[in-house]
């Protein structure tokens, strides 16, 4: 069952990764739309959406939209030979893609779309600015490296540059996006200490394996024994640039969106991890109102990630 709202005026977006998401991947196609359709948002980001080319990615989008009953086309201008819609998708450089899709009543803003694909980020950033009541907010779907950590790190800086100082950055923004790392996020205890939102390590007590490289720092102690820890600076460039976790801001209850599914190389080592969430520029801050992980039979059976939403007033927004 999808977040309820607090108030009728409020906004849900939400965030999934689809699992290798397909034209023609028969069950797992519908399992996909069902639990999209039980989330009941009005802005989805989703990840893992796979095509040859721009041209079937767009196509893809459009029939997942559809089917879930809701929009992801952006009007262009109306120059010359350039008027028409965009689907809302970026087309990354590995075969697996981003994009964005909202339900009736929200308006793209024509020429806002803004996508970053394989030249710019290992997987893509697609980027809408759309009329939530009157009220412009730009929404972002995003998928970070899963291999490399200094690479992930350093595609991170790009995205806050991109989030913070493209066009349109003056208006508040949420990323939904697969982050493929721990957060890094801190927040501040009633007797002024400062801590992680995560409550802790997820590798800390899980013996070495091979993958622990894309995610992990280590070093040896003196009897050559291996140590390791999570490594955390991807997470801190998008905290410390102003990019700040939904579910750190509300203090909402700890949940992993990672380590249900038997694909999944870190839970076949009984590793749970919360890599999948909605980050907000510092605007949105007084309009978060809530946060949830969809964490039912039918979501852990479709994919390997389970979806989260966030609940923002724009209302709040203005003062």
């Amino acid at each position: 069952m999808g977040m309820r709202r607090s108030t009728p005026a409020s906004v849900l977006f939400s965030t999934y990764n689809l699992l290798n998401l397909s034209a023609g991947s028969g069950p797992h196609y519908e399992s996909i739309v069902a639990v999209i359709r039980s989330l009941d948002c009005d802005v989805l980001a989703v990840q893992e959406v796979l095509a040859p080319d721009p041209e079937a990615a767009g196509d893809l989008l459009r029939r997942l939209a559809a089917d879930v009953g809701m929009r992801c086309e952006v009007p262009r201008g109306n120059g010359a030979g350039n008027s028409g819609n965009s689907a809302a998708v970026a087309f990354g450089g590995h075969a697996y893609h981003v994009g964005l899709m909202w339900r009736d009543g929200v308006e793209p803003v024509p020429d806002s779309l803004r996508c970053f694909g394989g030249n710019d980020f290992w997987h893509g950033l697609a980027m809408v600015t759309l009329d939530v009541g009157g009220t412009l907010v730009r929404h972002a779907s995003f998928h970070a490296g899963p291999f490399s950590r200094l690479q992930r790190a350093d595609q991170n800086e790009r995205l806050v540059a991109a989030v913070t100082r493209s066009q349109g950055s003056a208006s508040p923004a949420l990323i939904g996006a697969d982050w493929n790392a721990e957060c890094a996020d801190r927040v501040q205890d009633s007797d002024g200490t400062w801590r992680y939102y995560e409550p802790a390590d997820p590798y800390a007590d899980v013996p070495w394996f091979a993958d622990l490289v894309y995610q992990c720092e280590w070093d040896y102690d003196a009897t050559g024994s291996r140590r390791h820890w999570a490594d955390r600076r991807a997470g801190d460039v998008l905290w410390s640039g102003g990019l700040q976790d939904a579910a750190a801001v509300l203090g909402a209850r700890w949940q992993a969106t990672t380590g249900h599914h038997l694909d999944d190389v870190y839970a076949q080592h009984g590793i749970q991890r919360r890599i999948d969430a909605v980050r907000v520029t510092a605007q949105l801050l007084p309009a978060m109102r809530g946060h949830q992980v969809l964490d039912s039979e039918a979501a852990r059976a479709a994919s390997d990630h389970l979806p989260v939403t966030v609940e923002y007033l724009p209302a709040a927004l203005h003062p």
